[in-house]
């Protein structure tokens, strides 16, 4: 028994001289967190402690990882498009199709001002929304309940101030009961 008992102990301390209690090497350590997720919107959550914050990338910039923060790309807006239309990574319109509310998600780093014209399929002018951008992601709304189902033509059009380049683009939206 004695030697059984000598032998467990004898393995036990082979094992806890390869661990370690504390790592001098940065960490994060997190008591909780979760995602939830309601129609179009996400939100991702963490808690904890972060010992070091730190952006790291690939050698081509695709890949953003940052350490210590949950945050979505909008610190490094769309890549600069100096051309007259608008990017598919610069503007993003959700949820299309939609039965009320979209909202159109702008990216770009050009800045002025910005002025969106919705038609109908018949090419009617329908209404009008304007404001100024400032080249760091904006997030608009427009409610489309007063309005028939049916496809309804987006016009974006970004008059540029400074050195930012003129812009502009039409979206098909959708609407539906």
């Amino acid at each position: 028994m004695r030697k059984v008992r000598l032998l467990f102990f004898s393995v036990g301390i082979f094992f806890s001289l390869g661990s370690f209690a504390q790592s001098i090497t940065p960490a994060t350590l997190n008591a909780t967190g979760g995602k939830y997720i309601f129609t179009y919107y996400s939100v991702e959550w963490s808690f904890g402690e972060s010992m070091a914050i730190s952006t790291m990338t690939d050698g081509n910039s695709n890949v953003f990882v940052t350490n210590g923060i949950l945050q979505p790309n909008t610190h490094n807006p769309a890549t600069v498009n100096n051309t007259g239309v608008w990017d598919k990574d610069e503007i993003r319109i959700l949820p299309n199709p939609t039965q009320n509310v979209i909202e159109i998600d702008f990216f770009s780093k050009q800045k002025g001002k910005v002025i969106m014209s919705l038609f109908d399929e018949s090419g009617r002018f329908v209404g009008t929304r304007q404001f100024d951008y400032f080249g760091n992601g904006s997030i608009q709304r427009w409610d489309l309940s007063q309005y028939p189902s049916g496809m309804y033509l987006l016009n974006i059009l970004l008059q540029p101030t400074g050195t930012s380049v003129a812009k502009k683009g039409a979206f098909k939206v959708i609407k539906i009961k």
